[in-house]
């Protein structure tokens, strides 16, 4: 079977010159329509600009094209297409537009979730809300990192505020959040933004929001509000419509601690452990009675930076090194990728993207920023979950051959800098008995050896 070759950016602008200059030449405009937005000089002018804006012709064309780019779909949308999605978008009743959703279980100890994949009309939408958000309320700095910095500025303010002496620490998660928002105070907290927006781009309902594989949403009019909205996990107009719901929870946070929150995570640092626990006090009574909610939040978690245990904080382990905090990843995180990588053949769907994705987050992890033991370290986490894949998976399948070309590539890197092999069981910690499985060590180990020219041991070649 052959497949076309990848349709990049490049490709487009190059096929349809005349269309990409019309519709990128309007990004000034729309940066100038924003700022309009945000200094709007009473609420009815605001709503006005809102509307007008989310409704321009050319903005949603500008949108829509980013969108297509994203949801790599530019083979499929040329410029006639494209302009036909752009009229029918609106922001304050649905159109017809295919949303796939899929329900994934991230790790061993957490909840199935279901996140959606709309369409690049939808998401068009969605981004250019976002940004109408963001420019109605501004947050303050150094505070909320969902989309100002993310994780390595959020770790960053950590460790500034514990070399202030700002070393007791609780940690609050917010419970199923994007179900749990009650869109009528959404609604009410993003005014003047209109309702109808809230609804058909923010919020999103269908009869059965579980478990099928895609479906259509339904034109619905401007009826009430339903009592209990969704924000969808996916939606490009809810992280932002999140961060202002947490901004305003944590409004009324004392001056004598430090507040920071990322997502659905809330971070509590105080000097002292009573302004903490009555920060946190607020917090819940706040999230109980929030016009969102209720909001649960999960079990606190605190901690002592200085201590001998340290912090754990958005997939990360803080550890005091007498004057700043050493960050290293969660190792606790990659152990369960590994233990759901050791499931069954038919429970181990996806596991090839975990690793992938865990990978990924290593190189993160890796980039100079808060992980000082930076490449060594990085490459052994990941040929440690690259053996266990192989250790799994089918031989010779797909995920077991570029499994065991990722750890060889691990063991050659290794190699060449210290004159040795690494151990196996070193990747692979519960495999203590390396002669184990009837006399014979596993198939991979053996496929990683020959790639690599080590001869076998005499135990080995016995029958």
């Amino acid at each position: 079977m052959t497949y076309a070759p990848r349709y990049h950016f490049t490709h487009y602008a190059t096929d349809h010159p005349d269309f990409v200059a019309e519709v990128l030449g309007h990004g000034n405009r729309r940066d100038a329509a924003l700022r309009q937005i945000a200094h709007a000089p009473n609420r009815d002018k605001q709503r006005l600009l809102i509307l007008r804006f989310l409704g321009h012709t050319n903005f949603k064309l500008l949108y829509l094209l980013r969108s297509v780019q994203a949801k790599r779909r530019l083979r499929t949308h040329p410029p006639e297409a494209m302009r036909e999605l752009a009229a029918r978008m609106t922001a304050t009743y649905h159109f017809a537009e295919y949303v796939r959703t899929t329900t994934v279980q991230p790790a061993p100890h957490k909840r199935r979730r279901t996140t959606f994949d709309f369409g690049p009309g939808k998401h068009a939408l969605q981004t250019m809300v976002a940004d109408v958000i963001r420019a109605m309320f501004p947050l303050p700095s150094g505070r909320h990192f969902t989309l100002e910095g993310g994780v390595k500025a959020a770790l960053m303010a950590v460790n500034e505020h514990a070399q202030h002496g700002f070393i007791h620490g609780i940690e609050r998660d917010i419970d199923q959040f994007y179900p749990s928002v009650d869109l009528q105070g959404l609604a009410t907290l993003l005014r003047p933004l209109p309702g109808s927006v809230v609804r058909n781009v923010i919020g999103y309902r269908h009869g059965d929001t579980g478990l099928t594989a895609m479906h259509s949403t339904e034109a619905i009019d401007d009826a009430p509000l339903p009592p209990r909205g969704m924000l969808a996990q996916g939606s490009a107009a809810s992280p932002a419509a999140a961060e202002l719901l947490v901004a305003d929870l944590l409004e009324a946070m004392p001056g004598d601690v430090r507040v920071m929150s990322y997502a659905d995570n809330i971070l509590i640092l105080g000097e002292t452990i009573s302004s903490i626990e009555t920060a946190d006090a607020i917090l819940v009574g706040r999230a109980s009675e929030h016009q969102c909610g209720p909001l649960g939040l999960k079990p606190r978690k605190e901690c002592l930076i200085t201590g001998p245990s340290g912090i754990n904080f958005l997939g990360h382990d803080g550890y005091w090194n007498g004057s700043r905090i050493q960050w290293m990843p969660d190792t606790a995180a990659t152990n369960h990728i590994l233990q759901a990588i050791e499931l069954s053949t038919n429970e181990r769907e996806g596991a090839l993207d975990q690793v992938r994705n865990a990978i990924q987050r290593l190189r993160h992890w890796q980039r100079g920023y808060v992980w000082e033991d930076g490449q060594e370290e990085t490459e052994r986490f990941s040929a440690q979950l690259w053996a266990k894949l192989a250790f799994n998976a089918p031989h010779l399948s797909r995920e077991y051959i570029l499994a065991i070309r990722s750890v060889t590539n691990y063991f050659q890197r290794h190699h060449s800098r210290h004159g040795e092999y690494p151990d196996l069981a070193d990747l692979l910690p519960d495999f203590a008995d390396a002669n184990e499985r009837r006399g014979k060590r596993p198939a991979f180990i053996r496929d990683i050896e020959n790639r690599l020219g080590i001869p076998l041991r005499p135990s080995e070649t016995e029958a």
